[in-house]
C-alpha cells in the first residue's frame, strides 16, 4: 500500500483549473482567474440539502460526504469564500495542519488539496474544518462523475452526471439526514 503512496498535494486555483479541465469540470472565471467548479444543470444532476447546525453532526458529515465520492483514484477539496464568518473561524489550526503536510503558503495561494485514498482520515479533516469555519468547500471526483459542494451560506449539493447516481444519493441523503436527526432527538 505505501510503496506508491503520493502525498497530499496542494493546488493553486491555475493548478486546480487545469486538473478540472483534465476530468471535465467546467470552472467559474472572474478577471481570467478560475476561482471554483461552475457546474451546471442538465449536465450534472443535483441534490440539495441543508447543513447541520450541530458540530457533532457537521463531523458525521463530513465523513458522508466523503463517502459519497469514493471509489476514486485521487479528490480535489478547492476551498473558498473563507474571510465570509471571521468570527466562525480560527486560521491558525488550519494554517497548523497546513504545516504539518509542509504547506507553508497561506490558503489563498493554494486553496486546494489533491488527496489519496489512503489519506481519507486527512479528507474528512479539511471537510470537517471547512464545515465547522463555514467555509466553501468543493469536493471533486478523479472520474468527472461526482461533485459535492458545501456553502458558506450553510447549504450543499450532490451532483452527478449520471441520473441514476443523484437518484440514489438522494434516498441516501435523506435517509442518512433523518437517521442523524432522530439519534440527536434521543
Amino acid at each position: 500500500m505505501w510503496e506508491n503512496w503520493v502525498p497530499m498535494r496542494f493546488l493553486t486555483n491555475s493548478q486546480c483549473a487545469e486538473w478540472c479541465s483534465q476530468r471535465g469540470f467546467p470552472t467559474h472565471q472572474i478577471d481570467g482567474h478560475a476561482v471554483g467548479p461552475n457546474l451546471q444543470s442538465p449536465v450534472f444532476h443535483f441534490v440539495k440539502f441543508t447543513l447541520p447546525t450541530d458540530s457533532g453532526r457537521k463531523v458525521w458529515l463530513a465523513g458522508f460526504l466523503y463517502s459519497l465520492l469514493q471509489p476514486s483514484s485521487e479528490l480535489l477539496i478547492w476551498l473558498g469564500e473563507w474571510e465570509v464568518w471571521p468570527s466562525s473561524q480560527h486560521m491558525p489550526l488550519f494554517t497548523r495542519f497546513r504545516q504539518a503536510f509542509g504547506e507553508k503558503r497561506p490558503l489563498i495561494e493554494a486553496p486546494a488539496h489533491l488527496l489519496t485514498p489512503e489519506e481519507a482520515d486527512d479528507a474528512v479533516s479539511i471537510i470537517s474544518i471547512s464545515l465547522l469555519f463555514i467555509w466553501d468547500c468543493h469536493l471533486l471526483s478523479a472520474s468527472g462523475r461526482d461533485a459535492v459542494f458545501t456553502s458558506h451560506d450553510e447549504f450543499g449539493w450532490f451532483a452527478s452526471r449520471d441520473p441514476s447516481v443523484a437518484e440514489s444519493v438522494r434516498k441516501e441523503i435523506n435517509e442518512s439526514l433523518k437517521s442523524a436527526s432522530d439519534e440527536n432527538e434521543r
